[in-house]
């Protein structure tokens, strides 16, 4: 008999889990383990995580645990970084094998083989709508820019179809484990502001009533595009990144649910925008990979390109910014939005992020640090590929992406309802 354990990471969900399902095959005994790593909850400054994100993830784990005791397994809660606590685990229990969900960013991939140096460990990739190894080219071949990219995978891809969940887990132990809460992790409890139109609940049983909501009981995906850019409102947006962010949904799932809406209700570009924004994410999963650490440094994977200097009061500009005190009433408005609910919409981001790089004169780092902390949604892939393509050091071909905050805050704010609510 082999005896393995299973850690879950960014793939909270029983259900199209691979890596899961390769553990489950090949273990006659699994242990399922969660491990509260240090580089996360215990980082120095800057902090790491916000106690909106922390609150998601803690709820997202909780609806993990339950469906794992409905099918007969426990959950165990481990502390430390895995590449320490998972062999003490292992050892405790005598597994032989570790099984993961491999991640694309740089900082989990060293973690991931600082553990396979001690450990047999197992990597099974699955965090992209398209696995890697169903591209149209090599990885290390991987197009510049996200056009070229989507241009040669729309000839012909194959996106493999979703993994049905587990019937059972025996896995070991008969008791529950019990999760920290938000004030055992060091965060104070927040309550939700008035102002707020939505309000966020991890987990795969709220991703998916959120999908189930928003795209087929009020079909929100057939006007999708036309009110993507919006600001107000529960729907302009189908919000689903929070539960891609922490694989509470798999992006393979909303794929087939995009394709089963179609053959229902018809196929229109509002329909292939939110296939496309799922290749868009692939992309900046590969980049990242390709890449590795270059998409945390300060000219990204263009080293060719200048170098920005900051000016001699950039601690107090990127103060003003990441607490809504800037001299632009649109940008506050989304600050204050960000930091009071841990969210902000696409096109708010894109505006902050413009002015943080191009008005301010920041380093474009310092902003995506800010929404590695406060984003309820944050994905290091997505996050750092988007702020490097705004900042000209990444997949964009131009230097660097300039707004107009007057023209845009009059296009998609135009009686300032935004603006004025959350100031």
């Amino acid at each position: 008999m082999q005896t393995g354990i299973f850690c879950f990471r960014n793939d909270l969900r029983l259900h199209d889990n691979q890596a899961l399902s390769a553990a489950l095959d090949t273990c006659d005994k699994l242990h399922l383990v969660y491990a509260f790593e240090d580089r996360l909850w215990k980082g120095s400054a800057p902090n790491r995580i916000s106690t909106h994100r922390a609150r998601f993830l803690l709820e997202s784990l909780q609806c993990l645990m339950k469906q794992i005791n409905r099918l007969g397994g426990r959950l165990k809660i481990v502390h430390g970084n895995i590449d320490i606590s998972i062999p003490q685990f292992m050892h405790k229990h005598g597994a032989e094998i570790c099984f993961l969900s491999k991640e694309s960013a740089w900082e989990e991939n060293k973690t991931e083989e600082a553990l396979s140096k001690v450990v047999p460990t197992t990597l099974v990739s699955s965090p992209t709508l398209i696995h890697p190894n169903d591209l149209p080219f090599a990885l290390s071949e991987l197009p510049e820019t996200f056009t070229q990219f989507r241009k040669k995978v729309e000839k012909n891809w194959t996106v493999r179809p979703c993994l049905s969940p587990p019937k059972s887990l025996n896995s070991d132990g008969t008791t529950h484990a019990n999760l920290p809460t938000l004030l055992d992790l060091g965060f104070t409890m927040n309550s939700l502001d008035p102002r707020s139109c939505f309000t966020f609940h991890g987990g795969s049983s709220s991703g998916k009533k959120r999908v189930k909501d928003w795209l087929w009981d009020k079909q929100c995906l057939s006007s999708y595009k036309l009110t993507r850019n919006g600001m107000t409102g529960p729907d302009f947006s189908s919000r689903f990144s929070a539960w891609l962010a922490t694989g509470s949904l798999s992006p393979r799932e909303i794929y087939e649910e995009i394709k089963k809406y179609e053959i229902q209700y018809g196929a229109n570009e509002s329909t292939y925008w939110l296939i496309f924004e799922l290749l868009w994410r692939d992309f900046f999963h590969f980049l990242a990979r390709v890449h590795g650490s270059k998409i945390f440094q300060s000219r990204g994977i263009h080293p060719e390109r200048e170098k920005r200097l900051e000016p001699d009061d950039a601690e107090d500009r990127f103060d003003e910014w990441k607490n809504g005190r800037t001299n632009n009433p649109f940008v506050n408005a989304n600050m204050n939005e960000l930091r009071i609910t841990g969210w902000m919409s696409n096109r708010g981001r894109q505006n902050v992020a413009s002015y943080l790089i191009n008005n301010l004169e920041l380093d474009w780092r310092r902003g995506a640090q800010w929404f590695e902390e406060q984003l309820i949604d944050y994905d290091p892939c997505s996050n750092y590929g988007n702020w490097l393509y705004l900042s000209g050091f990444g997949s964009d071909p131009q230097p660097g992406r300039y707004f107009n905050l007057e023209k845009q805050a009059a296009t998609y704010d135009p009686q300032g309802k935004y603006t004025n609510t959350w100031s």
